[in-house]
């Protein structure tokens, strides 16, 4: 596909939950719930966020529903780069990467969720067309995640 955009989204994790909490930095730009799920069983993929304030804050939005999950939650965080003409190993040395335009990080975010259908997210399910152009390669700690991602492969356009 002319034009198509290549990004890794590098992921760190797992961390319990109030771990998590303290081992966020503010280029996390992403990040994943796991947890238990009545149809899904044990440390499965629940949620998959993005945040343009520090992950700490957008957090703490999630507690009013974490505080009633029964089992322990974990969390993966992840920042994203576009993948240059740079060596892998040039690219690696970068990681985490800083943040990128808000405008990436939602289309990213929404391929994601399309891509592998985290049990709670209601949001985005459907918004995968802001990915138009893009693939994602998940490396580092992707937990549940699918490795590679793009807009051409799961819309065909």
């Amino acid at each position: 596909m002319d034009g198509e955009k290549i990004y890794d989204a590098y992921w760190e994790g797992p961390f319990e939950w109030e771990k998590g909490q303290r081992d966020c930095k503010d280029n996390h730009v992403l990040y994943q719930i796991y947890g238990s799920h009545h149809l899904y069983g044990r440390d499965v993929l629940l949620y998959i966020g993005s945040t343009s304030r520090t992950p700490l804050e957008r957090l703490r939005e999630h507690e009013e529903w974490i505080k009633d999950e029964y089992d322990k939650m974990t969390l993966r965080f992840g920042s994203i780069s576009e993948l240059t003409s740079a060596s892998w190993e040039e690219q690696e040395k970068r990681r985490p990467y800083p943040r990128p335009k808000e405008s990436i990080i939602e289309a990213v975010e929404a391929l994601l969720i399309y891509a592998n259908q985290p049990a709670y997210n209601s949001r985005n399910k459907t918004d995968a067309r802001k990915a138009m152009g893009i693939r994602i390669l998940n490396t580092g700690r992707i937990g549940h995640l699918l490795p590679e991602v793009s807009y051409r492969y799961f819309l065909g356009e």
